[in-house]
């Protein structure tokens, strides 16, 4: 009952949230804009090798295997981290100096390299205004990535008085890169330039491996929202599901074990959901990462999916329990669909949804 009620007001939050933000903009500059406007259309990027300052608040998995590795691919990477432990508690007792650290880390790499672009990601939660300043005064290119815009854009104040999300620091980047197609006019409300960061993976991490298929569903993830529901679903009607993450039993995996898991399983379950909310979906880095290992994915349907993929092509989608129950027993006995899906998906993410390419067409917009 609790989660449900949660589940509204979030909703209801978001809603109202893109409703001003869609008002504001109309009021302001007439007409939405055609979300046309917002893509980068043709990779002009010069092929240089580059030197990047990647300026990043915390590197998890996706962080590290689509970001960081993606863009030393790309030219010589000066990486600063924050807050490897991600000790969120005691975050603002630290705040200042850590940011202090990182002005000088950018000034000492300033004096040694002719420093190209910086690529940042960063929020209000992890940035000074000191710091914020500081980003003015430089010459080159600075990019900000916002990847939890659909619920967290303004989130709420910090103890130093500004939004965690990025509705007070978008203006001070000269290019802002997001994956929430809502968020694309609050940047512009606030300030910001951004556009529109289609969702890849890294070929190079998520790949084929060529081990047998001795699972029959595999989820990693964490243990919220309805996820256990689903899964637990499964299990009661005699689906055997090996699950990894913070909250299972079978505990955590680690990034190399979790692409091991994906080539063995004969599924890989995904879900779509925002946080705890279950009415809410967007797309999810896992879309692209699970195809890209060879074996089908199935994660639960929204409209957002069509844009990337022909679903019951390229990937495998569900509605409900019900549905999830019934296309895994078909897929499980069904070998060759099965194999049939998970080589389209692949190609068509190794065609399409790699992020080097997409760094690529970035730096080119950029001139780089």
């Amino acid at each position: 009952m609790f989660s449900a009620l949660k589940q509204k007001i979030r909703k209801w939050r978001l809603n109202t949230e893109n409703s001003f933000y869609e008002k504001a903009y109309i009021q302001k500059f007439g007409a939405l804009p055609p979300f046309e406007s917002f893509l980068i259309q043709e990779n002009k990027f010069s092929g240089r090798k580059l030197n990047i300052i990647y300026l990043t608040s915390y590197d998890g998995t996706f962080s590290v295997n689509n970001t960081y590795l993606p863009l030393q691919e790309l030219g010589e990477v000066f990486r600063f981290e924050m807050d490897p432990k991600d000790d969120r508690k005691s975050w603002y007792a630290k705040k200042v100096d850590v940011n202090r650290a990182m002005v000088n880390f950018i000034k000492e790499k300033m004096s040694l390299f002719p420093i190209d672009v910086i690529v940042c990601y960063q929020s209000g939660r992890t940035l000074t205004q000191e710091t914020l300043d500081f980003f003015k005064t430089l010459s080159m290119p600075i990019i900000n990535e916002g990847l939890d815009d659909e619920r967290k854009f303004k989130s709420r104040k910090g103890p130093d008085g500004i939004y965690r999300g990025m509705k007070d620091v978008c203006s001070y980047f000269d290019l802002s890169l997001t994956t929430s197609k809502s968020a694309l006019i609050k940047y512009a409300l606030e300030g910001g330039k951004a556009l529109y960061k289609p969702y890849a993976a890294n070929p190079s991490v998520y790949r084929k491996l060529g081990l047998a298929k001795k699972y029959d569903v595999v989820f990693v993830g964490a243990k919220y929202g309805t996820r256990p529901m689903y899964i637990d679903y499964l299990r009661q009607n005699g689906i055997s599901v090996l699950t990894k993450g913070d909250g299972w039993e079978e505990g955590n995996a680690t990034p190399d074990e979790m692409i091991e898991l994906f080539n063995q399983a004969k599924i890989v379950l995904g879900f779509a959901g925002v946080g705890i909310n279950d009415d809410i979906f967007i797309l999810k880095g896992r879309d692209f990462e699970a195809p890209l290992t060879g074996s089908l994915y199935m994660t639960q349907h929204h409209k957002e999916l069509e844009e990337y993929f022909v679903l019951g092509k390229d990937i495998e989608t569900y509605k409900n329990k019900e549905e999830l129950l019934e296309k895994v027993r078909y897929f499980l006995s069904h070998e060759k669909e099965r194999e049939m899906i998970a080589q389209s998906g692949f190609d068509k993410c190794l065609k399409n949804y790699t992020t080097k390419a997409a760094y690529e067409k970035i730096f080119g917009y950029l001139g780089l």
